[in-house]
């Protein structure tokens, strides 16, 4: 269909859909988008349309009108199209967004580290938002996601860091840089511990490597609303210390209020941003539809695995741990005798060299003691199994489609 679209006005379009913008100029989180015949000195490869974007199911993409815009759009239901007589990018994230940028500018001896916080939709859009804004400025950073059910970098169960090298309007616009196996796709136990800290030592560590960034964003889960998830999300400020700090606030979750205190009573000079209300034009998952986000993104992955077996001659089977008294990971080796006897099948594991770099992950099939191997499923090529000396059990049991089978229990 044809789809014209005053100047001023924003298209929400939820996918699955083809948008193409043919006549214009719009804005989508930042990123802007000009038709053919006012972009004609772009150099754009052949065979190639910046003007077409592909929103994926269960996505949702705010097309703003920076003038009269004409837009073809390809979608199975005509319901997915909501305009609005705004932008949908409130007035609030435009302030934020403004004072972090001449914050930027002005000459720092570290990266700035810009937390965003929040019970419900909208953090990763505004962290979108924000990184194609300061891409726009000419400002370098990175992108740490710690979101272990809903990634946007790689795949759920994992933790992950990148460049931000252009503007990010989809998951296929940042690739990660370093990635570190969790193996759940909820902080639960001593994970939220495990993920914190990691978190801390992937910023140092790409801060160290990357002397020119700017600035690192800090992408963050929505687990609050219990007494475990003011511990949790206290210890992850604690531990990463943001400079900046943006919170969706909402009076009526007592739990959010107790974090953002611990957050100001902690750091006196962190600088943090409240931002009241919700907003009803932000997509808000529901749970059958982050389930099927998790279970594309596994089945996605799990496309190019194969069965693959290895000797389990001097084969360590570990887990993470954590010392409370000391605040470290400990990896703590499992006995295969102890782990025969779990239903250890298909639980997902992540490769390890002998110094603990992740080589890839994969799904556990079985361990035969008797003829000293491994049956797994993974797309390792034969010189990564000669350096596979470490397999880091997780805790999600899944088939080779990705769907959800169970759990595993040490």
């Amino acid at each position: 269909m044809i789809r014209n679209i005053e100047k001023g006005n924003t298209l929400i379009i939820k996918g699955p859909a083809r948008v193409s913008l043919l006549e214009g100029e719009l804005d989508v989180l930042g990123k802007i988008f000009q038709s053919k015949n006012e972009n004609s000195s772009s150099n754009i490869p052949d065979g190639e349309d910046e003007n077409v974007l592909i929103i994926p199911s269960a996505q949702c993409y705010p097309f703003y009108a920076i003038d009269n815009i004409q837009l073809e759009i390809y979608t199975s239901n005509e319901e997915n199209l909501k305009e609005i007589e705004e932008n949908s990018i409130s007035p609030t994230w435009v302030k934020i967004k403004n004072e972090l940028i001449a914050q930027l500018k002005k000459e720092r001896e570290t990266p700035l580290k810009i937390m965003v916080l929040g019970f419900s939709s909208g953090k990763t859009t505004l962290i979108k938002y924000l990184a194609n804004n300061f891409i726009k400025e000419g400002l370098k950073g990175g992108y740490l996601d710690s979101d272990l059910g809903q990634q946007i970098i790689y795949i759920p169960t994992t933790i992950n860091l990148g460049t931000i090298k252009d503007y990010i309007i989809s998951s296929e616009d940042i690739q990660s840089e370093n990635t570190l196996f969790i193996g759940a796709t909820f902080p639960k136990g001593d994970y939220k511990y495990i993920v914190s800290l990691s978190c801390r030592k992937m910023i140092d560590d790409y801060i160290a490597e990357n002397k020119d960034v700017d600035f690192v964003l800090i992408d963050t889960d929505g687990w609050i609303k219990t007494e475990a998830g003011i511990v949790y999300k206290s210890f992850f400020i604690k531990s990463v210390n943001p400079d900046v700090l943006i919170a969706f606030h909402n009076d009526e979750i007592e739990e959010l209020k107790e974090i953002e205190k611990n957050a100001a009573s902690e750091n006196k000079q962190r600088k943090i941003y409240l931002i009241e209300g919700g907003n009803e034009h932000f997509y808000e998952r529901d749970k059958d539809e982050r389930r099927f986000l998790r279970q594309s993104q596994f089945s996605k992955k799990f496309e190019d695995f194969r069965k693959i077996s290895i000797p389990l001659k001097e084969m360590k089977f570990i887990k993470t741990d954590y010392n409370k008294e000391n605040e470290e990971i400990l990896e703590q080796e499992v006995n295969v005798n102890d782990l025969i006897n779990l239903p250890y099948h298909y639980v997902i594991i992540g490769l390890l060299t002998e110094d603990s770099k992740l080589i890839e992950i994969g799904l556990l099939f079985t361990i035969n003691a008797v003829k000293n191997y491994i049956l797994l499923y993974s797309n390792i090529s034969y010189k990564q199994q000669l350096k596979v000396k470490k397999i880091l059990l997780g805790s999600l049991r899944l088939s080779t489609k990705g769907n959800h089978q169970g759990y595993l229990y040490l």
